[in-house]
C-alpha cells in the first residue's frame, strides 16, 4: 500500500510494524537525549494532548518515533499506571485523527496491525467501512458514542463511516499502546531507570469530571448520528460546537471534522446548506475559548424545534 513502510507512516503511527523497523535501523544504541525528548513528550500528551499534524523534516519525524520508544520504557521506570493510561489514550487519539483523513489502504493496514478485518463497504456517495459484529463489541465499549443501537448493520457486519472507524480504531490504539506496559524494570536499561528516580515531571493532575448526565445530553448524541433536512447555524454554534468541545472534551479539529461529518449525513436527506468547514472550525474554536454549554433539550426545542427531528428531541426524557 502507499505509505507503508516509509518515514511518514511510522511517524503517524509510532505502534506500528514500520516503526519498530525505523527503530531498529537506528542500531538499538541508547542516546540519552531522547529521555528529554520523552519527559517533554510524555508532560505534553498528558496536559493538552498531541497534536496531529503532518511535518516535512525526516530527522524530526526519526525524533518523534524514538521519543515514543523512550516514552514507553521512562513511563515503566516511574511505575505511574495512571499516566501510562493518559498516554496511551492521547498518542491513540492523534493517530485516529489521522486515521480520520487517510486513504482507504491505510486504514484498513492499520486494522491489520491491530490483528482487525476492515474492509471497504457501500455507503452511496459517503465512503463505509465494515467490521464485524465481534470485532465490534470488543472495542466500542470504551469508545464514546459507539453503541451498537445507532451502527447499521447487515448479517453480522458493522458498517461504519470514517468518523466512527476512527474511533473504534482509537480504542484499538489504545490497547495495543498499553499492552506490555510496564516493561518490568529488569529489562529497562540503567540509565533509564537512574534518569527517573530524581526526575519531576510536571503535569497536572487528572482533575474528576462530574458525570455527562445521559438524560442532559444524550439526545445530541442522538441527533449525531441522525440525518436532518435543515443544518441551520444556530444548531452548530448553540448546540454542536459547544458539545463536542466542552462536554466530550474534543479538541478544535476533531470537532470540526465530526460537525462536518455530520453534515455529510445531513446532505443525504437535503444537500443544500450553507454551512461551510470555515464557520463549524470558527464555533468549535469560539466555544473552547468561551467555555460555552450546549442548548438544553427544553431550550433546544423553543429556539430550533422547527429545524430539529421531533422524534429525537422527544426520545430522550426529562432533558
Amino acid at each position: 500500500m502507499a505509505g507503508a513502510g516509509s518515514l511518514g507512516f511510522a511517524y503517524k503511527y509510532p505502534f506500528s510494524s514500520e516503526a519498530r523497523q525505523i527503530v531498529e535501523s537506528e542500531g538499538g544504541s541508547f542516546e540519552r537525549r531522547y529521555l528529554q525528548m520523552a519527559k517533554d513528550h510524555i508532560e505534553a500528551a498528558v496536559n493538552k494532548g498531541i497534536a496531529s499534524s503532518e511535518m516535512a523534516i525526516s530527522s524530526l519525524k526519526r525524533d518523534y518515533i524514538m521519543s515514543y520508544l523512550y516514552s514507553r520504557m521512562l513511563l515503566s521506570a516511574l511505575g505511574r499506571r495512571d499516566l501510562i493510561a493518559n498516554y496511551a489514550r492521547a498518542e491513540a487519539t492523534r493517530s485516529s485523527l489521522f486515521l480520520a483523513t487517510s486513504d482507504e489502504a491505510e486504514v484498513i493496514h492499520i486494522g491489520e496491525e491491530l490483528g482487525l478485518h476492515i474492509t471497504t463497504g457501500m455507503g452511496g456517495t459517503a465512503r463505509q467501512f465494515t467490521i464485524s459484529f465481534s470485532e465490534f463489541l470488543a472495542h466500542s465499549t470504551q469508545a464514546k458514542n459507539l453503541a451498537l443501537a445507532n451502527q447499521r448493520l447487515n448479517h453480522g457486519i458493522v458498517l461504519l463511516n470514517d468518523f466512527n472507524m476512527a474511533k473504534l480504531l482509537c480504542e484499538a490504539i489504545k490497547q495495543q499502546i498499553m499492552s506490555g506496559l510496564p516493561i518490568p524494570k529488569a529489562e529497562l536499561p540503567h540509565e533509564v531507570v537512574e534518569y527517573s528516580k530524581n526526575l519531576r515531571l510536571n503535569v497536572r493532575e487528572q482533575a474528576k469530571k462530574k458525570p455527562v448526565s445521559a438524560a442532559s445530553h444524550g439526545w445530541i448524541d442522538r441527533l449525531l448520528e441522525t440525518p436532518i433536512a435543515d443544518v441551520r447555524h444556530r444548531s452548530v454554534n448553540l448546540i454542536l460546537a459547544p458539545y463536542l468541545v466542552n462536554v466530550k472534551g474534543m479538541e478544535v479539529e476533531e470537532a470540526t471534522k465530526r460537525i462536518m461529518d455530520y453534515i455529510e449525513l445531513c446532505k443525504q436527506v437535503d444537500p443544500n446548506t450553507r454551512v461551510n468547514e470555515a464557520y463549524v472550525r470558527y464555533q468549535c474554536a469560539y466555544a473552547k475559548r468561551k467555555g460555552s454549554k450546549p442548548l438544553s433539550l427544553t431550550r433546544a426545542k423553543e429556539l430550533l424545534g422547527a429545524a430539529l427531528n421531533t422524534e429525537i428531541l422527544e426520545g430522550v426524557k426529562n432533558g
